[in-house]
């Protein structure tokens, strides 16, 4: 009895993990993309200090 609860669990578990795939790729694009942007872009100039 035990054991087909816990196998029914880990099915809707396993269903789960396998519905949010696509959110997972999706999301893995978005930062992808953010990153590319960040290394692609060129630093700030340094200024100068004034000196005293």
């Amino acid at each position: 009895m035990a054991s087909k609860l816990l196998a029914g669990a880990e099915r809707l578990g396993n269903d789960a993990k396998l519905k949010a795939l696509p959110q997972l790729r999706k999301a893995a694009k978005k930062v992808a993309k953010a990153v590319d942007v960040l290394m692609g872009t060129a630093p700030a100039p340094r200024t100068a200090r004034p000196r005293r």
